[in-house]
């Protein structure tokens, strides 16, 4: 006799519960697997690369139902006419697909973590490693000067010993190397080694006079090429890092000042780092070798404008200066030569930037010299590194833009030192008038902002020179204006129309301000040919005369060029707005001229042929407007009778 199943148990119920539990038992193992993960990952943080993280395992066999026929939709357990659901049907699980486990590639993903700066992989070490560097170095220079300050031990023993500390060091270095995680440690020895070997050298030299300086310099030279083939060798930029600075910081302690003694071991230093970057992506190194002496040579230069140099210091710190550059421009070409990796992008920028740095001691050392020195120096200097720019077409751009801003520099310095006062305004305007040809055959903004930058230099020089207040009376226009003040006049014109054109070619501004630009242009050329017109009457027919001929020349321009902007409006509907407004302020401009001034200066005869060549000016334009006006009304009267 069978027993008979309970009435109050629902098996379609059981076996819904049966697969909530399995899915539920699916995301446990699932949670287990990423808290194994995190707890990895914390125990043992990953270095460089990210954790590995296992597959997902499988999800567990789902076995099916015992019975198919009792898995009926869900609406047969709660369906909308019963308002009260049996107790079997309140407690129906819900859908098998809302307890799915979460998809597994959110199951393998690796633990985002920051961490402190303190606490990333060889921060410490490598801190440590540059701080036992420059330790261990200070305590060899100490055992070099100090010692011998003090009387402490002998020169033989110093050099020897201080020798002998770098060569352990060195020996050391490359027994840790190979090393599990002995690579910071030997980077700081080996760095530290030869930076000391450097500066032994240097005291040698220097402090006792057993190496005379220049082969003191050669030997010091295959030294720190030395440590650089090295670094080269371990592929490591730290450690041509800590040479050179290590050996160039402290440099200056054996030799107690800035001497040319300090700057030739400087410059030994610049060379013989200058291989490592070549076909490699170290961008800090150009900058590490150079610096030094470009800052060494700066300092020099201006402890003589305070103190004062001989003729023969200076040239040996023009030479200096010279060939630090020289070195600059060379290695900042081969460094960004056609396929480098360091020709383009932070690499190249680093190295354009290294070549700047290069050339201020040349742009400095000027300072120096007399005007005329200076002139031919920076004259020189400008003409081979604009002509260098100008056909070097293979150099990488940031490259051939760096040596183009630097010659207009020195170009500026040139015509600045070789001009007199009164004519430097004039060259740069001309200069720049050169660079806006330049610029509009060969469609360079680069070389328009060169020029801009003269422009600029030598309107602001022409203002001084000439200021409006100049033009107000006889005796200070007599005392401001003369031939060169005519001729820099005629170079604002010149500049502020090339400048326009060159802009339109550039397409700098958009096509319906291009009128703007033509108006401000020739509002400060009619300035600028007032002053040459004021200028040349006083210089042919003297102060009182020719002012009075100048400014009546003047007003007439003034109203000519009002009556060609309101014109050049009516022929040109696209510009009216701008010319009108133009036209009207020259005309406004004009009129009170010819009241509040001609009328009280200018002679009887002068003043009358002003006033009436104004007018006619006035009658001119103001039939050609009521033309224009008259034509427009009939075609509007015309367009509206047709309709």
């Amino acid at each position: 006799m069978t027993t008979p199943s309970s009435p109050g148990v629902d098996p379609r119920l059981v076996t819904a519960l049966s697969t909530e539990c399995e899915s539920i038992g699916r995301s446990l193992h699932h949670l287990g697997q990423n808290l194994s993960i995190l707890q990895a990952q914390l125990v043992n943080p990953p270095a460089q690369t990210p954790m590995q993280v296992p597959p997902p395992a499988p999800p567990l066999p789902v076995p099916p139902p015992p019975q198919q026929q009792y898995a009926p939709p869900q609406q047969q357990y709660a369906p909308p006419q019963q308002q009260f659901a049996p107790p079997q049907q309140r407690f129906a699980p819900a859908p098998q697909q809302q307890y799915a486990p979460p998809p597994p590639q959110y199951v393998g993903a690796p633990y985002d973590r920051r961490e402190p700066w303190w606490q990333r992989d060889g921060v410490i070490s490598r801190l440590l490693a540059i701080a036992g560097v420059s330790v261990t170095l200070i305590g060899v220079v100490m055992l070099l000067v100090l010692a011998a300050q003090a009387g402490f031990f002998g020169p033989p023993l110093r050099v020897i010993g201080g020798a002998a500390l770098s060569g352990g060091l060195i020996f050391a270095g490359f027994r840790v190397y190979g090393r599990p995680g002995g690579r910071v440690g030997a980077i700081s020895l080996v760095a530290t080694g030869f930076a000391g070997l450097y500066l032994d050298v240097m005291a040698a030299s220097v402090l006792y006079g057993w190496l005379v300086v220049p082969v003191a310099m050669v030997v010091a030279f295959g030294i720190a090429a030395a440590g650089i083939a090295v670094a080269l060798k371990w592929d490591s930029e730290p450690l041509a890092l800590l040479i050179v600075l290590g050996a160039a910081l402290l440099a200056p302690v054996l030799t107690g000042a800035i001497t040319l003694t300090l700057i030739g071991f400087l410059v030994a230093i610049q060379l013989a780092a200058f291989s490592a970057q070549l076909g490699r992506e170290w961008k800090y190194l150009g900058l590490a070798r150079t610096v030094p002496v470009v800052l060494a040579l700066v300092v020099a230069v201006a402890s003589g404008l305070i103190s004062g140099v001989t003729d023969s210091e200076a040239a040996q710190l023009v030479v200096s200066a010279i060939l630090v550059a020289a070195i600059g421009l060379a290695s900042s070409v081969l460094v960004q030569r056609a396929g480098s990796p360091s020709r383009d992008d932070v690499a190249g920028g680093w190295s354009s930037a290294t070549f700047i740095v290069a050339t201020l001691p040349l742009i400095a050392v000027g300072l120096l010299l007399d005007r005329q020195m200076a002139a031919v120096l920076y004259g020189v200097t400008a003409a081979l590194l604009l002509s260098g720019a100008a056909v070097g077409s293979a150099l990488a751009v940031n490259l051939r833009m760096s040596v183009a801003g630097t010659g207009a520099m020195a170009l500026l310095l040139c015509c600045s030192a070789g001009s007199p006062e009164s004519l430097i305004a004039a060259v740069l305007l001309v200069v720049a008038m050169i660079f806006f040809g330049v610029a509009f055959s060969a469609g360079s903004r680069f070389v328009f902002a060169l020029g801009s930058i003269f422009a600029a230099a030598g309107l602001i020089g022409f203002l001084v020179s000439v200021p409006p207040a100049a033009l107000i009376t006889a005796r200070a226009a007599s005392a401001h204006l003369d031939v060169i003040s005519a001729l820099t006049g005629l170079a604002v014109i010149g500049v502020l129309i090339a400048g326009a054109w060159t802009v339109r070619r550039l397409k700098l501004v958009g096509e319906n301000n291009i009128a703007t630009i033509w108006a401000l242009a020739g509002l400060g050329a009619l300035y600028g040919l007032t002053c040459a017109l004021v200028a040349s009457g006083i210089e042919i027919w003297g102060a009182a005369t020719g002012f009075v001929f100048g400014h009546s020349a003047a007003t007439v321009v003034w109203m000519l060029a009002a009556t060609s902007a309101l014109v050049y409006g009516l022929n040109n509907r696209r510009y009216a707005h701008v010319m009108l407004g133009t036209g009207l302020a020259l005309t406004c401009a004009a009129l009170a001229k010819l009241f509040l001034f001609d009328l009280a200066t200018l002679s009887g005869l002068v003043r009358g042929v002003a006033f009436l060549i104004v007018g006619l000016l006035l009658l001119l334009v103001g039939t050609r407007y009521a033309r224009a006006f008259g034509k427009q009304e009939q075609v509007n009267s015309g367009s509206s009778a047709s309709r």
